[in-house]
């Protein structure tokens, strides 16, 4: 005897494996929102780095001040700038989407798919969501490890921007 698919289980499989694949789109929403917000504040304090450190280059901080404080300066909007490259073109650039194509969606009304058992087509189905979670994983992934990369960018941007103001301090 030829072991048949259990219809309820196969729908209760599908149910899971929709329900997996919004949780990883949701989870590639929020990594979006979280690389948005990192970009915007890091575009911030990169602009305001730049800007103010660049009128304090010129201040007679000492032989030592002024290289200590140069330093600084160029690592931090090093750091600072990379973390918004990484945050922006890494993460928030338009990412492709499996999805299924627009031929296949209509043959939905066609013969002979219109005409398998239901637990056939679940399956089928199934299948294709298996694939787009799979890519939707592997694509989030990439956007953690992304965000990871421009937040550790952002801290060393910050603490060379505090040590920038240390170096004042002390030299003043």
């Amino acid at each position: 005897m030829e072991a048949r698919p259990d219809a309820a289980t196969v729908a209760e499989l599908l149910a899971m494996v929709r329900g997996m694949l919004d949780d990883e789109r949701t989870r590639g929403q929020g990594l979006d929102g979280k690389s948005a917000t990192l970009a915007g504040f890091t575009g911030t304090i990169l602009a305001l780095t730049a800007t103010l450190g660049a009128e304090l280059l010129d201040l007679d901080l000492g032989s030592v001040g002024s290289a200590v404080f140069q330093c600084l300066y160029v690592i931090s909007v090093v750091a600072l700038g990379v973390a918004s490259l990484v945050a922006l073109v890494g993460v928030l650039r338009p990412q492709p989407r499996l999805a299924l194509a627009m031929d296949e969606i209509r043959r939905f009304s066609e013969f002979p798919l219109i005409a398998q058992p239901p637990v056939e087509v679940q399956g089928t189905m199934m299948n294709t969501l298996i694939e787009a979670l799979a890519h939707e994983r592997a694509l989030n992934e990439r956007k953690a490890r992304l965000t990871r990369v421009a937040a550790v960018c952002l801290a060393v941007g910050f603490v060379g921007v505090a040590a920038q103001a240390v170096t004042l301090g002390i030299t003043a």
